[in-house]
């Protein structure tokens, strides 16, 4: 059974009773197409079946130069969707016009691209304006105070990367969104949500993704508690690695100053430790034990007498 995550300041016995807000907004990934070092230009998009089912993928036609990545990160097929990357020798060029016979495929959505003939049959007619295939899906809830919430969207069937051939991991995908939602909690009884200015940073909650988007390779499940400034270059992060009973086994945890990882504090760190969250001006704002059990997190604050939990049952 996924375990039910609770609330449960431990030093004032009380339970917090909250409800959540679902909020979503899509994170864009429609930004300028951006040279690589390698001096060429890509661009992306994602093409969404009307129905979900298998089928073979579709046929792009390319203007010349053009040529299509075939790497999974870059382009694949699952029973949702088909994502492309195109890349041509180059810095900065525009972004073309392609044509996409798929043939027995009702197509019912296009990501990354403007749709030129939606209202015709046979070949799609698009013009690309994402320099990647937009294969993420993410809610992004309203910021509270200096705590940002992001919700990374798993799909059964679209399992990429390291999670393709493996069996879907519904467990640890419900035990994270339970986790999240109880540390925003957390961070609200403890003062966090309260102000912008109770850290000087941001404190982020993020989950994880099983689509392998744009390669990043979010395995194995795990949700993140992070206190960041100057974009990332300045970050202290942990990752509460899951394991099928929705359990915390570990955290791996990173440390960054400015882009550089500090190696004496990133690694794994076990049950029953503890890491601290510093913020820009250097002053601990918060710490966050591990349970020995993996049961859950304990939150304490510096100044203040009572502590968080959340936990598992």
């Amino acid at each position: 059974m996924v375990p039910n995550h609770s609330l449960t300041p431990p030093i004032r016995s009380r339970k917090i009773l909250f409800r959540f807000i679902f909020v979503s907004l899509l994170l864009s990934f429609f930004i300028n197409s951006s040279a690589l070092g390698s001096d060429v230009t890509r661009w992306g998009a994602k093409i969404s079946k009307t129905k979900f089912g298998e089928t073979a993928p579709p046929t792009l036609k390319l203007p010349e130069g053009w040529r299509l990545l075939e790497d999974e990160k870059f382009t694949g097929l699952n029973p949702r969707e088909y994502y492309f990357t195109i890349e041509a020798d180059g810095k900065n060029l525009p972004a073309p016009e392609i044509s996409v016979s798929w043939p027995n495929v009702s197509v019912s959505t296009v990501y990354g691209a403007q749709w030129l003939n939606p209202n015709e049959t046979g070949e799609l007619k698009l013009r690309l304006h994402s320099s990647k295939a937009p294969t993420g899906f993410t809610s992004v809830l309203p910021k509270s105070g200096a705590v940002s919430m992001g919700i990374f969207h798993n799909v059964e069937g679209l399992q990429a990367g390291k999670y393709r051939g493996i069996p879907y991991p519904k467990n640890e995908i419900q035990a994270h969104l339970n986790y999240l939602f109880a540390a925003r909690e957390m961070m609200r009884e403890m003062g966090f949500t309260d102000s912008e200015d109770s850290v000087k940073g941001t404190i982020n909650l993020y989950g994880f993704e099983t689509n392998f988007p744009n390669g990043h390779v979010d395995f194995p499940p795990h949700f993140h508690i992070m206190l960041m400034w100057n974009g990332w270059q300045d970050n202290h992060f942990c990752h509460y690695i899951l394991n099928e009973k929705g359990r915390i086994i570990h955290n791996s945890a990173q440390v960054m100053e400015n882009g550089i990882t500090i190696r004496e504090k990133t690694g794994i760190q076990p049950l029953g430790s503890t890491m601290e969250f510093p913020d820009a001006t250097g002053k601990i704002r918060f710490s966050v034990y591990l349970r020995e059990d993996g049961t859950g997190l304990e939150m304490s604050v510096p100044g203040m007498k009572k502590q968080a939990m959340i936990r598992s049952e």
